[in-house]
């Protein structure tokens, strides 16, 4: 996977912002909620001088008895960038500044990081990712996160 970013990485101070621009940190995965985290931080981040990360990470899938072909490993991280850069992509074309950034790593820990690096005022995510529909309230990405988060966390479910 590849990461995407213009703010400050680990170690640095995150990018300065004039005062009223917001940035906001998504957490992104193939799930519905996602998509509608994605949609309501697009109505959030007024332009100019708004940014959004989206950010997606993929943990390694340890319940495969054999290792898949690099294709289809590959194919559900090739489907959720084509999600993410249409996301962003409707991000710039309302004037506000965006980018993917996708990482391997635990997701609550890289969406985390994610908002550290960016400067982020606020994280967005969803309720439930794939795969964790057994979850009655939130899912245990989302409840790390606002266990974690040193800024305001908006569940989306």
């Amino acid at each position: 996977m590849t990461e995407h970013s213009s703010a400050a990485r680990p170690g640095e101070e995150p990018r300065s912002r004039a005062s009223g621009d917001r940035c906001v940190v998504v957490g992104f995965d193939s799930s519905p909620a996602a998509g509608r985290a994605a949609r309501l931080a697009l109505t959030l981040v007024p332009p100019p001088g708004g940014r959004i990360w989206f950010v997606h990470a993929a943990e390694p899938d340890r319940r495969m008895a054999e290792p898949l072909p690099d294709e289809e490993r590959e194919a559900p991280a090739r489907a959720i960038a084509r999600a993410m850069g249409v996301l962003v992509a409707e991000a710039r074309a309302r004037g506000v500044a965006a980018e993917a950034w996708s990482r391997e790593g635990p997701a609550a820990e890289t969406i985390l990081a994610a908002a550290r690096e960016a400067g982020a005022e606020m994280i967005v995510v969803g309720t439930r990712g794939p795969g964790d529909a057994s979850r009655l309230l939130l899912g245990s990405v989302s409840a790390h996160v606002v266990a974690g988060a040193k800024v305001p966390v908006v569940v989306v479910p």
